[in-house]
């Protein structure tokens, strides 16, 4: 019960803040019960709780100026998409201090933290998006097709 209710306001609150002011905690607003049950037992079953919060733990708990990537940047092709409920917001400006090839930034019309589960389409679209764009430029650098 500690582990469906820890999840359930996490879905509640990281999906839209104003989610907060309703009775049920807005949960039947985005996903059906049984998704939630899906999803928390997923959690439960391969006793993946405390690895899904290391990522937190680790990068939002220090100095941010101390992480690796902060230190060195990324060079890789990043694809950035930015959901209007998102815990934290990173903007453009800061994104390339550290992401040092941004080749999308995506405005997303609406979702938060769970964005997989919550808009899957506007994440897929997102995605192949960034795709196209690094195949096209792939295959204009090297005159060739980029295998996918």
């Amino acid at each position: 019960m500690g582990l469906a209710a820890y999840f359930l306001e996490k879905f509640s609150t990281w999906t839209d803040r104003s989610f907060l002011h309703k009775d049920d905690g807005g949960l039947e607003s985005k996903y059906s019960l049984d998704e939630l049950l899906t999803n928390v037992m997923i959690y439960w079953v391969t006793s993946s709780t405390v690895p899904s919060m290391r990522f937190y733990k680790e990068n939002f708990s220090r100095d941010p100026g101390l992480t690796a990537d902060s230190r060195v940047g990324l060079y890789v092709p990043t694809g950035i998409a930015a959901f209007p409920q998102e815990l934290a917001h990173t903007p453009r400006t800061w994104a390339k201090e550290n992401f040092k090839n941004i080749v999308t930034y995506s405005h997303m019309p609406r979702g938060g933290h769970f964005a997989a589960f919550e808009e899957p389409e506007l994440l897929t679209r997102g995605i192949m998006h960034f795709v196209r764009k690094v195949n096209l430029h792939f295959k204009y650098t090297h005159g060739m097709e980029a295998k996918v």
